[in-house]
């Protein structure tokens, strides 16, 4: 009879209960792994990544709709989906990039997926079609050899395949992707340690099980027969069974080892399969019919330890089976979806294809662009310059010799699709609006005291012009510009070469001093030479050369990278609590270049949109990476006690004796400079002031006293003279010509 589905039930927890308790455990810990990955959180990808980068498609990409990947995605791969990624690791990313290791890894992932196939099929054959009970005797040889055969191959390929996208331990569990790796291989080792438990230990303890004396022969009905321990393999047996009969064909030809014709292997029911056969029920009149086949649940001969052991880990290699299947899914198409081979778009010419004609005529241009970090990421000419087909801009000779639409003119919008977060900082910053601020605050230009000429090669050098185009090319004038304020055709605002200078664009330039110098000097805004004077310009040129400059976007790290601050470490570069940023005037907590000394948010050509103590406390957290907290304290109260110096002794008095000169009709306020005193009171602000104030902010005592507060006594003295003897004669001042005025600048 059957056994009862409460006694089979109670058997089967028996059978649990005889398995070691290290094998118990395992069944718990797929769940937990399970867990732990659900709980990982996202993956630093697509738009998580940019927002927490401020890093485009076109940096992981080929293309910014999310092609290939390129060197510095697969490097990001590698590196657990971890931002910024180390100099090796990138170079790690290059080899794998080389013919060699995309042939292998292409052929190492096809054997792996060959392999799994088999290792799986194998799995469910054994479950659907031949039964695991049923097995008593023992795994077939063939089975045997084709499963330690596929693990061999999985492991090979797998380590190396797991090589070729993570970079070291930690990033197995620094992301969901290394977690869910991490979980598909613990799942695959336990399959590997349950599979060679069953085709060792317990194989052989199966076997010695299974070699029990044969069913008496002879005619007749001689006793219930298991057909399970009778396969034929490994000198057994061999019985099949047909319609509730069971018969030996141990000593047939046709079924030697226990398979007949590669399709049937005995300890069988053979029932069903006989309709397709080609031949009929005849055949089994010319072997011994030993028995009658044993109901479910029953057998001539309780199963032995061995064999319950092997259904309990052919049950468990099964549910892996499903867990490393579920796992793949969690992980391609789960909460956390992390492509690692996007779909594949029409690629863009890369720069070989513009070097070709561009060596020849700008060898040095070329050259830059070759040893730049762009060129190791795949970033080419084309990713740069391309334009629209409709865009003013295109460069109407290049389509001359190519059907490629580029232009000539790189704006910030440019960058953006790779660099999105510094080109919002930046768009943001004073430097973008430089323009727009010195037309409001300087009455050189606001007034057209100068003329063009004088405005394109001096002023508008730094501060950047208006770009105007005729027949897509840049008018001279406007053009060649890298003013930090640039206005492009394309609406955007500034020239991100004007720090980064193309076509290399390094970093390490932009964070050095000189990278400021060109604009940041002279006697109205000497900070390159206030920078020079300081402790911390000494240091650098000292010891700057030994520094790391090259240190990876986000991780140049005081006291490690650099001994004292650059302009760059100071205002843009990332500290404790600090992050990164390309708005160059974001920490300020003076408005310095301003006649009178303001906050920033009252800064009228251009409020500044954050809390002046936010951004002191953050200047402070940058000069805390090497000084005390009493030391950053001490200097902010100094500086302080500049500014209300500047504006309540010196600024204050002098504006207000100006303004009465106006009041009286003795200075005429058009056109300025036309007035002696006009030019004495510009130079005491614009010149003097500013050094007193920018000396202090940045410990340079010459500045601050004789470049500075010493200048402002001398001049606060003529003015206050000059001023104090026309109020007394009530003579007006005399106007004097001004050379090369060509009117306002539109």
């Amino acid at each position: 009879m059957p056994m009862p589905p409460s006694r089979r039930r109670r058997e089967d927890r028996r059978r649990f209960r005889l398995l070691p308790a290290f094998l118990r455990r395992f069944f718990l810990l797929p769940v937990i792994l399970i867990l732990l990955a659900l709980a990982a959180g996202s993956a630093d990808t697509r738009e998580i990544y940019a927002e927490r980068t401020g890093k485009g498609f076109a940096f992981c990409h080929v293309e910014r709709s999310g092609g290939p990947l390129n060197t510095v995605g697969l490097a990001y791969v590698r590196n657990g989906f971890r931002y910024p990624v180390p100099d090796e690791t990138l170079r790690k990313a290059e080899t794998l990039r080389s013919p060699f290791h995309r042939t292998l890894r292409l052929l190492a992932g096809y054997l792996h997926l060959t392999a799994a196939v088999i290792f799986f099929g194998a799995i469910f054959y054994v479950h659907i079609f031949i039964r695991p009970t049923r097995l008593r005797g023992g795994l077939p040889r063939q089975e045997r050899i084709l499963g330690v055969s596929s693990m061999i191959v999985l492991t090979v390929t797998g380590i190396y395949l797991t090589w070729s996208v993570l970079g070291g331990w930690r990033h197995f569990f620094d992301n969901t992707f290394g977690l869910l790796l991490f979980i598909k291989i613990c799942l695959f080792a336990l399959m590997v340690c349950a599979a060679i438990l069953a085709i060792t230990v317990i194989h052989r303890g199966m076997v010695r099980e299974g070699k029990a004396p044969p069913s008496p022969s002879g005619e007749g009905k001689t006793g219930a027969v298991d057909l399970g321990r009778h396969d034929g393999a490994d000198g057994r047996r061999a019985y099949v069974a047909f319609q509730g009969r069971v018969y030996d064909v141990t000593e047939s030809d046709r079924w030697k080892g226990g398979r007949h014709f590669g399709k049937h292997t005995a300890g069988a029911d053979l029932t069903a399969s006989l309709k397709g056969a080609p031949h009929g029920a005849e055949v089994f009149e010319r072997v011994k019919m030993i028995g009658d086949l044993a109901p479910p649940g029953e057998s001539g001969r309780p199963a032995g330890r061995s064999h319950r052991i092997f259904v309990v880990l052919a049950y468990t290699n099964l549910g892996l089976v499903f867990l490393i299947l579920f796992t793949i899914a969690l992980w391609r198409w789960g909460p956390a979806p992390v492509p690692l081979a996007p779909k594949k778009a029409g690629g863009p010419p890369d720069g070989g294809t513009c070097l070709t004609c561009h060596r020849e005529s700008m060898p040095a241009l070329c050259l830059d662009w070759e040893v730049s970090r762009h060129a190791r990421l795949g970033v080419s000419c084309h990713d740069c310059h391309q334009a629209a087909a409709d865009d003013p801009a295109v460069h109407r000779g290049h389509l001359e010799n190519t059907d490629l639409p580029i232009a000539i003119v790189v704006t910030p919008r440019r960058c953006a699709a790779c660099h999105p977060g510094e080109a919002e900082a930046y768009e943001r910053s004073k430097h973008a609006h430089t323009l727009e601020i010195i037309g409001k605050i300087d009455r050189w230009l606001r007034d057209g005291m100068n003329n063009d000429t004088e405005r394109a090669t001096g002023c508008y050098a730094c501060h950047g012009t208006v770009v105007r185009l005729a027949e897509a090319r840049p008018l001279p004038g406007s053009w060649p510009n890298v003013g930090v304020g640039r206005l492009n055709p394309d609406g955007s605002l500034g020239s991100c070469s004007s720090c980064h200078t193309r076509h290399r664009f390094s970093i390490a330039e932009a964070r050095k001093p000189e990278a400021c110098d060109q604009c940041h000097l002279g006697p109205d805004h000497p900070q390159i030479e206030i920078y020079n004077e300081s402790k911390h310009g000494t240091i650098y040129h000292a010891e700057g050369g030994d520094w790391n400059w090259t240190a990876g976007d986000g991780t140049w790290t005081a006291g490690r990278d650099y001994r004292a601050p650059t302009c760059a470490a100071c205002h843009m570069s990332a500290a404790s609590g600090v992050s990164r940023t390309h708005d160059v005037t974001e920490r300020l907590s003076w408005e310095t270049q301003a006649p009178l000394t303001v906050r920033p948010q009252a800064f009228e050509p251009l409020p500044a949109r954050t809390d002046w103590r936010v951004e002191r406390a953050k200047m402070t957290s940058v000069c805390r990476q090497c000084h005390s907290e009493t030391w950053a304290a001490g200097h902010f109260e100094n500086l302080d006690a500049v500014v209300r110096l500047y504006n309540e002794t010196y600024y204050l008095p002098v504006k207000q004796r100006m303004d009465a000169l106006y009041e009286k009709k003795l200075l005429t306020e058009t056109p300025y400079f036309d007035d002696p005193l006009e030019w004495e009171f510009y130079e005491f602000w614009h010149h003097e002031g500013r050094r007193a104030r920018m000396g202090a902010a940045m410990m340079a005592p010459d500045y601050a006293w004789w470049h500075g507060f010493y200048e402002l006594k001398h001049r606060f003295g003529v003015i206050m003279t000059e001023a104090a003897e026309m109020e007394k004669t009530g003579v007006p001042s005399k106007g004097r010509p001004i050379p090369g005025q060509f009117g306002k600048r539109e």
